[in-house]
């Protein structure tokens, strides 16, 4: 038997093509790129809007006080007056967060979300924790992002000073699916423009071929023994042969993406996580 090869199951869906991620395998790691697997889900996406929100959240991360506005509402220099803000009218919506920012942007009535998943590294072979959030925009919204500063530092109060240093494209109104990877911090990833939100949402993830990352198969090139394992697992179990089973705790002759056999002991093993 061939030696299992990590890339080659390719699945169709529409026009995109998607490869099963393919593992690392070390001494203390048998994973797969978490951001990997949110790749698979943006490659699905129903539309191109995601990309719309995901530039609009990096947008409300930076530097500079983010506001949300109305795209088809003029606003100019004296709006954004700091001892006149409204909250109502011009929501402050930035923050060091996707978290953050959700919840500011959720509070200014603009969007709804939910959690759809959140995986950690012991139910799979990530190579971190997950999270998967379905927003729904409410109504198309756009972010300027205004820099204040004070001409003297003897000032105390409001800035005397202000400018508008940008502004974002328009997200329009509809359902997105968040995707993070991270531990105790999560770094945005992708976001996928779909053409609604159900309960459904969770098992199309799981369609997805190789978004699961909750099983592994593994297989020798000389002997042909194979085994697999599920959920996170080290301890392999033969897979349709008489192989005995193993501890991946206990594999030796790591070379690239492969170990050496525990059957045979000369060939060679390699991975396959989907």
């Amino acid at each position: 038997m061939a030696l299992i090869n990590p890339t080659p199951l390719i699945g169709f869906k529409g026009s995109s093509v998607m490869t099963i991620p393919e593992p690392c395998v070390s001494q203390y790691s048998l994973t797969v790129d978490a951001a990997e697997t949110i790749d698979l889900m943006t490659a699905s996406a129903d539309n191109p809007w995601g990309r719309r929100l995901h530039d609009a959240l990096v947008f409300a991360m930076g530097r500079d006080e983010t506001f949300a506005v109305s795209p088809y509402v003029s606003v100019n220099h004296e709006d954004f007056a700091p001892q006149g803000l409204d909250e109502s009218s011009l929501p402050e919506v930035g923050d060091r967060s996707v978290d953050a920012v959700l919840s500011r942007l959720e509070k200014a009535g603009l969007v709804t979300t939910r959690t759809v998943l959140h995986e950690s590294t012991s139910e799979n072979y990530l190579s971190d924790n997950r999270i998967v959030t379905a927003v729904r925009v409410l109504r198309p919204f756009a972010l300027v992002s205004v820099a204040y500063r004070w001409s003297s530092r003897s000032l105390l109060g409001y800035a005397d000073q202000w400018e508008i240093t940008d502004r974002s494209y328009i997200v329009p109104a509809g359902c997105y699916l968040i995707g993070e990877v991270g531990e105790l911090v999560y770094d945005l990833v992708g976001v996928a423009g779909v053409a609604g939100d159900s309960d459904d949402t969770f098992y199309w993830l799981y369609d997805l071929e190789g978004f699961s990352a909750s099983h592994c198969l593994a297989g020798c090139d000389s002997c042909g023994a194979r085994w697999s394992a599920e959920c996170g697992s080290w301890c392999f179990e033969a897979d349709a042969c008489d192989a005995r089973s193993w501890s991946f705790d206990d594999a030796e002759g790591f070379e690239g993406n492969t170990i050496g056999c525990p059957q045979c002991v000369s060939g060679r093993v390699g991975f396959m996580i989907f």
